[in-house]
Formats: structure tokens, C-alpha cells, sequence
């Protein structure tokens, strides 16, 4: 999470919805149940409302952490900032994240994805690089690499991915010991 290793070996159900709403207005929910071997069972509940800008998505999300996240602070709540454009074939956005219940240091995030074929199959290519204000560091940056595939005759998308993580500063000693690593998975769903 955000860089930071919280145990082996994540196990994770979600649901989301997506409505327009008026104003031009997309709002997304989502519920997600987390289970791993060094936390508690989380409950993570978000909702995020994105609106077109000219050229630029603005959007606003509410993140909630049945837990805390114990990284880069403790919170329980916080609200998001972001900016998003396509420039080309590439996806970049900036989100900076405010601390609603206890304390991030101004966590935030630049991302960037694309889409590439490669050997045949096209892979989703995105990338992230952490950062906090309060302290001008940054805190990781990690790629991801995916492939969707759908199984019939069930219509379920499978996506196997890969992640690799690199620690870029230890913030507060959070990342004290932190090392490097690289996660394998797989996520299952199906859209009604």
C-alpha cells in the first residue's frame, strides 16, 4: 500500500457502481473487504466524482479505512484531489490527498499508464511515483504490468499482473527497512 509492505499474501473482494449524475458529473462507489497475514480484516470504502474540464478531468474522492492505513500516518479518512489528462496514447494524473482523521504528511501521487501490444496481447502499462509535501521527499515509485483476458462462457475478466516496487526514502520511519520487491497476482470480475 503506497509503497509500504503490509504483509503476505492479500486477499481482497470488491463491488463498485458508476452513475451520472447531473452536471456532467460521473460518480464512482466501491466497497472492498482486505484480509492479509500482518493486519486486521479492512473494510475500504470509496466514492469518487470526476467531471470533464476542457481537456482535463477534475475529480473529488473520499476514502475510508476501517483499520487506518499505519502508513505514512495513521488515517482513517481522507479526501482526494485530482487532475487527470490524456496527452497521446498516455494517461497522467496527480492526486493530492488530505488527511480528514489523523495525519498523512500531504501524501500524494503522479501516475501514468498506456497501453502497448506486445507479442500479440495488449498489456496495461501503469506506473506510480509517491511523494509527501511536509517532509519534500519522495516516498516510491512502482510499475505495473497486466494482460485482461475474458473466460467464457461466464463473461469473467481475469487479469494477471505483475508490480515491482522500489523504496525511494524512508519518510518518519515508515519505510525503515523497507526493501524493494516484486508482487505477483491476479484479480477476477465480472460486470453487470
Amino acid at each position: 500500500f503506497r509503497g509500504t509492505r503490509v504483509g503476505d499474501s492479500l486477499v481482497a473482494a470488491s463491488i463498485s457502481t458508476e452513475w451520472a449524475i447531473p452536471g456532467d458529473v460521473t460518480l464512482d462507489t466501491g466497497l472492498a473487504f482486505e484480509d492479509n497475514s500482518d493486519a486486521d480484516f479492512e473494510t475500504l470504502f470509496t466514492a469518487k466524482a470526476t467531471k470533464a474540464v476542457g481537456d482535463y478531468d477534475v475529480s473529488v474522492e473520499y476514502n475510508h479505512y476501517s483499520e487506518g492505513t499505519n502508513v505514512v500516518g495513521d488515517i482513517t479518512s481522507e479526501l482526494g484531489l485530482g487532475v487527470a489528462r490524456t496527452v497521446g496514447p498516455v494517461d497522467l494524473s496527480v492526486t493530492q490527498f488530505i488527511a480528514l482523521d489523523g495525519d498523512n504528511d500531504n501524501y500524494g501521487e503522479v501516475g501514468v499508464g498506456l497501453s502497448r501490444e506486445i507479442a500479440g496481447k495488449v498489456v496495461d502499462i501503469k506506473g506510480a511515483v509517491g511523494y509527501v509535501i511536509d517532509g519534500t521527499d519522495l516516498t516510491h515509485a512502482q510499475v505495473t504490468l497486466s494482460h485482461d483476458l475474458t473466460i467464457n462462457p461466464f463473461d469473467l475478466k481475469v487479469t494477471p499482473f505483475v508490480t515491482g516496487v522500489l523504496v525511494l526514502e524512508d519518510v518518519g520511519g515508515i519505510y525503515s527497512g523497507a526493501e524493494d520487491e516484486v508482487i505477483f497476482g491476479v484479480s477476477v470480475g465480472k460486470a453487470f
